[in-house]
């Protein structure tokens, strides 16, 4: 089943932890911001959740 990987923006403080802690890859830095840049390879770990200090990333 294909995940929704989602960054609320309004909460990002774009420190890129879920970017460091993804096993996969879902994330990319570009333009210096953190993007949700490859959702298909989410596994649903939900690293990213729990890194998250700021909640910002919801996996559904």
């Amino acid at each position: 089943m294909e995940q929704v990987v989602t960054i609320d923006f309004d909460l990002c403080d774009n420190n890129q932890t879920c970017e460091a802690v993804c096993p996969n890859g879902v994330f990319e830095i570009i333009d210096g911001r953190i993007r949700v840049a490859n959702a298909l390879e989410c596994n649903s770990c939900y690293r990213c959740v729990e890194n998250c200090s700021e909640g910002a990333i919801t996996v559904d």
